[in-house]
């Protein structure tokens, strides 16, 4: 999932790139196409980077009764 959104963000991005008239269209006042996509590339860079890394410590975590079985048991971890 992480890729796909990130892929998205790219390819949009570098169709805004290729076309300077498409990045100039004005959002509301002085704000552009190409600065409201900046910040969107940021937001879902921050929140990607988020998601993922409370994904990679629950994966790591060792699940309880794993841990607690192998203590009673006095096996090593």
């Amino acid at each position: 999932m992480l890729v796909t959104v990130n892929a998205l963000q790219l390819a949009v991005g570098v169709l805004l790139s290729c076309s300077t008239s498409l990045g100039e269209v004005s959002v509301y006042g002085r704000l552009t196409l190409g600065i409201a996509w900046a910040f969107t590339q940021l937001a879902v860079l921050i929140g990607g980077t988020w998601w993922y890394e409370c994904r990679a410590v629950s994966s790591s975590d060792p699940a309880s009764a794993t841990t607690a079985a192998a203590r009673s048991a006095g096996g090593a971890w």
